[in-house]
């Protein structure tokens, strides 16, 4: 895609004589952070808001499972280089053809902590040293304008099925997008997994005139209420939990941009400061490891029947996430957008608070106990990081009836 642009700045062909020109900014609308969602993380959640350059810093870019010769990759690797990777899986329009992943240097298995992210401070929200967040700003003309609030993390937690945790990957990326007329806002997309939801903005809880959403545990879908939130998955029903935890505020540690589309999956992205990276945003490839294959011991493969894995693939970045959609919703053919206009009933309850955290400045690093228990050791600065306590069973639940159970097994025997 911007293939050629990367390999020029790679072999450093400048011209002679040639001069550069000032780097172009872009003006962020105020409504963009007047309006922007306040994130409830769950009141258990451990894998919280991660810094982007630090992804750069605990992976190395990979091919094929094999890391991509030294020499031919800037040291440091930085987020204004990260573009220049697409040339070595040839990558273009289809993202899912850019075979680059961001592969982590540690076994995740042992829970390195820079997957834990930082926890926001409790009196600001600000997810303090970690830049983990991406506002992207598209103005369609005559007045609409969408604002994207890209939120990161360094690991998906799965979900549990039949007491297997399932769809584990490295790196997660979710959104929320507020659409603006005339500078007011009138609706609100929240991604969840696949696809999401739409609502009007008069609809949702707020604060002051923010809104408020809410990041499930470990997949950190957003949803607009509290509570259980039931899908179903072929014939297993999952479910998602998020409840009132931590408040993060993404605005005070994030990247502004403004971005010009020039292709339906394309365009042009110009930052609001000199010194923001950009080259990061046009990268094609993966945010996290290649999903494992079947003989590496850390993967399972539920049931033998390959439809579900332990650890699956990192995900693509923002550019790949429907930046130029004609409705609040991603322009995905066949499905229609619906844009509520009242909030769901809250469904059951939230899981009882398992996670105690005495500290909230500082990131959180949690390791294992010979329990299987999550509990907290001294942050990478040296200080003191928030006290963890989880026991039993990751928080997360699936439900499946007898009878169903029973046909999963008829099939196993067929």
């Amino acid at each position: 895609m911007r293939a050629s642009v990367a390999l020029f700045l790679s072999l450093g062909l400048v011209t002679a004589g040639a001069h550069l020109q000032p780097r172009q900014t872009a003006t962020i609308p105020d409504f963009v952070t007047k309006y922007a969602p306040l994130v409830y993380l769950d009141q258990n959640e451990l894998y919280l808001p991660s810094d982007l350059q630090a992804q750069l810093e605990n992976t190395y870019p990979a091919l094929n499972f094999t890391q991509l010769p030294k020499a031919d990759i800037p040291s440091p690797l930085l987020l204004s280089d990260l573009e220049q990777l697409n040339i070595f899986g040839n990558c273009g329009e289809n993202f899912d053809a850019c075979p680059i992943y961001l592969t982590s240097k540690d076994d995740v298995t042992a829970n390195p902590p820079w997957l834990y992210g930082v926890l926001p401070d409790p009196v600001t929200g600000e997810s303090v040293g970690a830049t983990s967040c991406a506002i992207i700003v598209n103005d369609h003309g005559n007045g609409l304008v969408d604002a994207y609030y890209m939120y990161f993390y360094a690991f998906n937690l799965g979900e549990t099925v039949l007491g297997q945790v399932l769809g584990d990957h490295v790196g997660d990326w979710e959104h929320s997008m507020v659409r603006f007329q005339n500078g007011l806002p009138i609706s609100v997309w929240l991604s969840q997994h696949d696809y999401g939801q739409a609502f009007t903005y008069d609809s949702l809880s707020k604060k002051g005139s923010r809104p408020i959403i809410y990041s499930a545990i470990g997949s950190h879908a957003n949803y607009a209420v509290p509570g259980t939130h039931s899908r179903n998955v072929s014939i297993v029903t999952i479910n998602d939990y998020t409840s009132p935890g931590p408040v993060w505020d993404p605005t005070l540690s994030a990247y502004f941009y403004s971005y010009t589309p020039f292709s339906p999956t394309n365009g042009t992205f110009v930052a609001s400061l000199p010194s923001t990276p950009v080259g990061w945003l046009y990268f094609e490839g993966r945010w996290g490891d290649e999903q494992y294959p079947d003989s590496d011991p850390r993967q399972v493969n539920f049931l033998n029947a390959s439809i579900a894995w332990k650890y699956e693939s990192g995900p693509t970045g923002p550019l790949d996430k429907g930046l130029n959609r004609t409705d609040v919703c991603p322009n995905v053919s066949g499905t229609p957008c619906s844009t509520l206009s009242t909030l769901p009933a809250t469904s059951g309850s939230s899981i009882p608070v398992t996670v105690t955290r005495t500290t909230a400045t500082y990131s959180s690093v949690p390791t294992m106990t010979s329990k299987g228990n999550r509990t907290s050791s001294v942050g990478p600065t040296g200080s003191p990081s928030p006290t963890l306590s989880v026991s039993g069973a990751r928080a997360l639940n699936a439900n499946i009836g007898c009878t169903l159970w029973g046909v999963v097994v008829a099939l196993m025997l067929l």
